[in-house]
């Protein structure tokens, strides 16, 4: 909350300064307050809520619970705990602190049963299923058994495997969709060659033990293949899909995206974009793609938003000027495009302009814009218009209403076509269902609509949903016959989740027709009986947009040409506005409601634009009206998911609400890129007096962060005093949580790992291996939790900012380089402070290195070696090398793509006095790998000095 808009619907006719002072005002005397016991562990947040600068704020308070060991235990909603009603979820932990089982109101009851590693075993679910897991002795699961059906069998490679690289590595996957062979791996671990077959019949297969079982499951043939090609940073620079097309990548020095090209099997080379600039943020700002259009993004210099973006073709005809306005925190509260022309119709002024107006919590209570002047609401799409008719667009105003839990109670469109809905939400959950036809669903019929697992079971009526073992969507029946076979659409999915197959199934008289779509890597395979088609579809990202090119191998439509290369231009949300040709002339253009149905939507020709099938946030929308998102489906007239959210209490306790009703402003991408968590932890073993002159720096580091969790994890040697000074000097601060090392569930699983053999030998008697121990534990730390290291005397200059860390797969961020005392020629990234996502492979290598390393010393232990070097810069050398700063900066150096030639420049600059060939890209590309130091100072309390 920022402590100091009234809903209007006139939202949309007012200048952004008055749209601004109002929303200042709404918002005045309405901070966000949060309750923590005498732990500092947080029991209850309090939010005040108004939709009217004329109401009173409304208290939202959020329960939770926590147990002995400070883990939490149950949530409840602002709307379940005002009804002293059952908790949104509940937890019960093993001793060990591992999830045992948990019950949500809206995704049913989970139980498990782990082994001694923390794998796990076996699991049951609200729906009766029956999860079995069978491991190999180095505990890689083997076999996957649901209801006692054998849904996976994972096959690796044994020490004849070498050939390709396979020793170790998984080398066939059967699972729901078929099987995976993956034939080759590169030096650096990653697949080059991989395989895919699928399953002859569309049922969920039963794998037999026996490969020629198993092989005649499947279609006949080889299956389909694609190959990549990395560069020696593990870029990939050549992907080469199942039907001989060709994708190239270039990157610049600093591994950025510098153009990419598509070669059609046995055709010419084609660019797909090229020109692509960045800005000091990484972010790009201008691109040229393969027809000539360039497209370019404008940032404020002040807090980073995007303020422009812009699509002009090359003979200078604009296609697309977007202008964005925020309020103070960041919402957006107006669209402009600029390319679009104002209409009138109806004595109606129809300006290309969308505003947005927000409560306090920062929901979305009301929105303008342009939509199709005919009915246009629930799964359809409007009527196309080709082409563009201004007389056929008309204003509309959306408002919304929610219920404390985040329900959609009512949406109300005031339009060409004026419509409400109202939804009803269960007592005590957050399953709803909408009114229909004036009828009010009880408790009883909500309970009906949802499996135990909270999976609705109806689209629509008549129009029944079927989910699998494992509550992803597998069928949907649109019409359902008494006398004949059900139309149908079925969806099949691979062991990560994602959607392979996609089969629908029509009647006509005595013909049954089906249209089958295949996904593969960069390549759709679509064919169609009633049509002929046969069409594939090469996927490619091109710089922000993406492209899509269409080959007929069979049934090509006669209006349409061959191999048509169709660019889309996105807004800010990733949604597809434009569809462009090869000469940057117009396919379609489409608008969007806040939610994601689509307002208005035209084009040149109704049979071309019927092949655009990616549409709002850059997702593909399904004959259903459904989205596919990548892990569940989103139903954007209800504006909610159709079943809970897999990944549980991450997006909130609304487990179907979409983005926290704010869609302007926040994009659900399916969990592809991993944020650094607001945590940062600190380390300290031993005695307990010695942290003590640190705990101010502690404390200062939370006044700077106040959004941050601090958390500083204790080892201590009981024999020289506990933690209870500690716990007194740092009890103001809500923000600090001490915990004790050896009770947390992350150190359980840490003493089953290699790695603990190292610190179990370095925590010993002698205090000056501490900051060893402290090195091998803070990169498993890390890798688990996620979030920012920092030594305990490292000092924050300032607060950390969402714009220091630009997430990218595999990143650390870290400080710059710095010399070391024992050796003033050696050039290191200090591992003193260092963030990265949890469960990052760069962590997961340079664990699996120091081990390596270590080999050499298990024998006599490495802390025997260092205690018995005297000179205490050898000792340091050995110390750095093995689990330091040294292998911490090999590692990186190896596995950071990009870093190791900004290393290079930093050490020819500073080091050797040579000149930066380009100043401003040098310090761009250190300000994003290495921000660290802008806001922390390394301590010189260090056991090296």
């Amino acid at each position: 909350m920022w402590d100091s808009a009234e809903s209007s619907s006139f939202v949309g006719l007012m200048q952004v300064p008055v749209m601004v002072e109002r929303s200042i005002a709404l918002h005045q005397h309405t901070p966000a307050l949060q309750l923590v016991d005498p732990r500092g562990l947080p029991v209850a947040s309090i939010l005040l809520h108004r939709s009217s600068i004329d109401h009173e704020p409304e208290l939202r308070t959020s329960q939770a619970s926590f147990d002995l060991a400070s883990r939490p235990v149950s949530h409840w909603d602002p709307r379940l705990w005002a009804d002293r009603a059952p908790a949104n979820l509940s937890v019960i932990h093993s001793l060990s602190g591992q999830v045992l089982a948990s019950d949500s109101v809206d995704a049913g009851w989970r139980v498990l049963l782990a082994g001694e590693a923390g794998q796990v075993v076996e699991a049951w679910d609200a729906r009766g299923v029956v999860r079995r897991t069978q491991y190999d002795a180095l505990l890689r699961p083997t076999e996957v058994f649901e209801d006692e059906h054998c849904v996976e069998r994972l096959l690796y490679g044994g020490p004849d495997s070498t050939a390709y690289n396979q020793c170790g590595q998984l080398i066939r996957h059967d699972d729901p969709a078929g099987t995976r062979l993956d034939d080759a791996y590169g030096l650096s671990g990653s697949v080059i060659r991989q395989t895919r077959r699928f399953l002859h019949s569309a049922n969920e297969p039963d794998w037999p033990a026996s490969l020629a079982g198993r092989d005649a499951l499947l279609e006949p043939g080889d299956g389909a293949t694609t190959c990549w090609h990395y560069n020696p940073l593990n870029e990939t620079i050549r992907q080469i899909d199942a039907q001989g097309n060709v994708q190239l990548l270039d990157y610049t020095v600093a591994g950025q995206l510098k153009n990419s090209r598509l070669q059609l099997n046995c055709q010419a080379e084609q660019v797909l974009v090229s020109a692509i600039q960045y800005d000091a943020q990484q972010r790009v700002v201008s691109e040229t793609a393969g027809n000539g259009v360039i497209s370019t993004a404008l940032y404020a210099t002040e807090d980073g938003r995007l303020l422009a973006l812009s699509a002009r073709r090359a003979d200078g005809l604009m296609l697309q000027d977007l202008l964005y306005d925020y309020d103070p925190v960041g919402n957006v509260i107006r669209i402009e495009d600029r390319a679009q022309s104002t209409a009138y119709n109806r004595n109606q002024r129809i300006d290309p302009v969308s505003a947005y107006g927000y409560d306090t919590l920062y929901q979305l209570i009301e929105a303008t814009g342009r939509e199709s002047a005919v009915v246009n609401h629930g799964p359809v799409f409007p009527g196309f218009q080709s082409p563009a008719d201004p007389a056929q667009l008309a204003n509309y105003t959306q408002t919304y209403r929610y219920d404390a839990g985040g329900n959609l109670q009512q949406l109300t469109h005031i339009g060409a076509q004026s419509h409400s809905r109202t939804l009803v939400t269960a007592r005590y959950s957050n399953r709803s269902l909408p009114v229909i036809n004036d009828h009010i669903p009880d408790e009883a019929e909500i309970a009906a609509a949802f499996d135990a697992n909270g999976n609705l079971l109806a689209l629509q009526a008549g129009q029944n949903l079927s989910w699998d073992r494992r509550n992803q969507l597998q069928q949907v029946r649109p019409v359902v016959r008494d006398d004949a076979a059900d139309d149908s659409e079925r969806y099949i999915y691979d062991a990560s989740g994602q959607r392979l197959r996609k089969v629908r199934t029509t009647q006509a008289k005595t013909i049954t027709h089906t249209a089958d779509v295949r996904y593969l890597p960069g390549l759709e395979i679509r064919t169609d009986t009633a049509t002929g088609e046969t069409l594939h579809v090469v996927v490619a990202q091109a710089g922000r947009n993406n492209v899509r090119v269409l080959h007929w191998a069979s049934g090509k439509p006669d209006a349409l040409e061959n191999d048509q290369t169709r660019y889309t231009v996105n807004d800010h949300l990733g949604s597809g506005t434009l569809e462009l040709d090869a000469q940057g002339q117009l396919i379609s253009q489409e608008s969007y409601y806040p939610f994601g149905g689509t307002s208005w939507w035209a084009g040149r020709n109704a049979i071309e634009a019927n092949y655009k099938t990616v549409r709002y946030s850059g997702k593909e929308r399904d004959a259903t009206g459904l989205y596919y998102y990548g892990m569940r489906y989103y139903a954007p007239w209800l504006q909610r998911w159709i079943n809970p959210d897999p990944a549980g209490l991450e997006d909130g306790l609304n487990l179907y609400g979409m983005l926290r009703n704010n869609p302007l402003t926040f994009i659900d991408a399916a969990g592809e890129v991993a944020e650094i968590p607001k945590h940062i932890h600190y380390i300290w073993l031993g005695a307990a007096e010695p942290l003590m002159k640190h705990l101010g720096g502690i404390e200062n580091t939370s006044v700077l962060n106040p959004d941050y969790q601090l958390t500083l994890h204790l080892h201590l040697d009981l024999r020289k005093g506990d933690e209870t000074e500690i716990v007194a000097a740092l009890r103001g601060r809500r923000n600090v949580h001490i915990s004790d090392l050896r009770e947390e569930e992350f150190f359980r699983k840490f003493q089953k790992t290699p790695s603990y053999e190292i610190y179990k030998d370095l925590y010993g008697d002698d205090p000056r291996h501490y900051s060893a121990a402290s090195d091998v534990l803070r990169y498993s730390l890390i890798n688990h939790y996620g979030g920012i290291y920092s030594d305990t005397d490292d000092m924050f200059k300032r607060g950390v900012r969402d714009t220091d860390f630009i997430p990218k797969p595999k990143r650390i961020f870290t400080m710059r380089p710095t010399d070391t005392p024992w050796n003033r020629d050696e050039i290191v990234i200090n591992n003193n402070s260092f963030a990265s996502p949890a469960n990052n492979p760069v962590l997961s290598t340079l664990e699996k290195e120091i081990v390596d390393r270590y080999s050499v010393y298990r024998e006599t232990g490495l802390g025997a070696v260092l205690s018995s070097t005297a000179d205490v810069n050898d000792r340091m050398r050995i110390v750095s090398a093995v689990t330091g700063p040294r292998v911490f900066t090999e590692v990186l150096l190896k596995e950071g793509r990009g870093l190791s030639k900004l290393f290079s420049t930093m050490i020819d600059h500073h080091i050797k006095g040579k000149p930066l060939k380009n100043p401003k890209r040098y310090q761009a590309e250190a300000q994003k790998r290495m921000p660290l130091s802008n806001f922390i100072n390394m301590g010189g309390s260090h056991s090296w000095k």
